[in-house]
């Protein structure tokens, strides 16, 4: 016997007001809708909890496989502080390519910033000019499937996913399945490394 005088219910306790598949029609419409918004919650801050975790994860040192020098001339290594331009028009002194970078990814723009500065500063190029640069989304598809659950009756409801539930009896409740669609974002660029002429 529980504080209060209620009794803790288990889920094979059967109650009043079943039909003969054993679902409830019309009860506990509250508890039904919480356990659906949080499984929406769920489903949609999953793609965005795995894309946070890549990013930590990725590191610029993996992008310069995607480096394609054009010349057997070595640059040295430009140092931390040194300010690397990025131009997307020729500029307007002379200049020559000595590689190129070609590189896309669901990391967002600021993670292909940092690859094109640490690329840029590794082979020692003096600026960045951008050939093209474009962003695109390819849709992801998810099914949330149906399921059965349990709802007490005659007591008290704790609320939320996970809570505790008491009361004198636990009714199975029918959760409908659904559909939806998540989006997967791209960002993608082709530059040059550059360095300027005396």
């Amino acid at each position: 016997m529980a504080a209060g005088g209620l009794k803790w219910s288990a889920p094979n306790i059967v109650a009043e007001g079943m039909n003969q598949k054993g679902l409830v029609v019309g009860l506990s419409r509250r508890a039904t809708c919480e356990k659906m918004e949080c499984m929406k919650r769920v489903c949609c801050l999953l793609p965005l909890a795995i894309a946070l975790l890549l990013q930590a994860c990725a590191s610029v040192k993996s992008t310069e496989m995607f480096y394609t020098p054009k010349t057997n001339v070595f640059y040295a290594p430009k140092g931390k502080d040194f300010i690397i331009p990025l131009m997307n028009e020729k500029p307007g002194r002379p200049y020559a390519e000595i590689g190129r970078f070609a590189f896309q990814t669901d990391l967002g723009y600021p993670f292909l910033y940092k690859a094109l500065e640490h690329n840029a500063r590794r082979v020692g190029a003096d600026a960045i000019l951008v050939k093209e640069s474009r962003s695109w989304s390819i849709p992801s598809w998810y099914t949330v499937p149906p399921s059965l659950g349990w709802v007490p009756v005659g007591g008290w409801y704790g609320g939320g996913c996970g809570g505790w539930y008491g009361g004198a009896a636990a009714v199975p409740v029918y959760y409908p399945g659904y559909s939806g669609v998540n989006y997967r974002n791209f960002t993608g660029i082709d530059a040059r490394m550059i360095v300027f002429k005396p």
